[in-house]
């Protein structure tokens, strides 16, 4: 009999996954899979479940939000496995973002030896990503984040130098962003996203001289131009960098806190970014195509 190690979050996107655990779980029963049920409880959850537990099964599915699919993505699992992501998250960006219209995540991107599915950031605004606690945005959904906001409106202040082959600049950011999606933060900014291009984008927003009102006011502008104005082409000016690449590295001089996927990672030195493909892509399910082969497997 083939195996199946079932890994979700039962406490993504208001418990919704909850609410047809039954119908995945029939579903791959019928299809004639042994099922191993993990329901994570915490940050790293995922990763670890699938590492210490996906090395003898044939398939894996994970159930819940950003960040359930970026412990996958981090776990190493044996490249025959094949992997089905089911996105049941709060915000969901990455797959209401790119990839809503596609079956399949073929492109990884990777910062050195981690992987992520859409987004790594630093500075301004970026720890709202990991620190919403799970209970609040049960409550309150995308409304938990509005909180947030306030109090990350400061001014960050990381040295880094950035390179790639066809661009090099250094100084003092409060914004760092590499990006794989149309959107962030809830903003759909980046029309120049393509799915599946091999292309990551760099936003990167300079920090003001001073921390007080004036350099918020300063550094409104800047971010009102990248998300709500948005991005048809690469752009440049004195304080703000919108470019496309396909490698790059960024260098701190000391460790810097970065949401990715909604994670919290501690990164330092050379931080080397680029895309890379799994042997297999990933397979995404969505609530409707699960409906869909829930109806037919049950009209047969």
């Amino acid at each position: 009999m083939k195996t199946m190690l079932f890994i979700m979050n039962p406490f993504a996107g208001q418990k919704r996954a909850n609410r047809v655990l039954p119908d995945i779980l029939l579903l791959f029963s019928q299809a004639g899979y042994d099922i191993h049920t993990v329901m994570t409880t915490g940050t790293g959850a995922a990763t670890q479940a699938a590492q210490t537990q996906a090395g003898s099964v044939d398939l894996v599915v994970c159930c819940g939000g950003d960040g359930t699919l970026n412990g996958i993505l981090n776990s190493k699992i044996r490249d025959d496995v094949e992997i089905i992501y089911m996105p049941y998250g709060t915000l969901n960006e990455f797959y209401n973002g790119g990839i809503k219209n596609n079956h399949f995540l073929k492109d990884i991107c990777f910062a050195n030896d981690l992987y992520f599915s859409y987004v790594m950031a630093a500075g301004i605004f970026t720890p709202i990503g990991y620190c919403v606690n799970d209970k609040k945005k049960r409550k309150y959904k995308a409304l938990a984040y509005i909180a947030q906001v306030v109090k990350e409106y400061k001014i960050h202040r990381i040295n880094a130098k950035i390179s790639a082959s066809d661009y090099q600049d250094e100084g003092e950011y409060s914004l760092i962003m590499a990006i794989d999606s149309p959107r962030c933060f809830g903003f759909r900014f980046n029309r120049l996203f393509q799915a599946d291009d091999g292309i990551m984008h760099l936003l990167t927003i300079k920090a003001p001289k001073t921390n007080g009102i004036f350099g918020k006011i300063k550094i409104f502008f800047p971010l009102f131009r990248a998300f709500f104005i948005g991005f048809g082409k690469p752009y440049h000016s004195k304080n703000m960098e919108f470019r496309p690449f396909d490698e790059l590295t960024i260098s701190l001089d000391k460790d810097v806190d970065f949401d990715m996927d909604g994670e919290k990672k501690v990164l330092g030195g050379d931080v080397n970014l680029g895309i890379t493909c799994f042997s297999r892509p990933i397979t995404i399910l969505s609530k409707s195509d699960l409906n869909d082969l829930y109806e037919a497997n049950n009209a047969n």
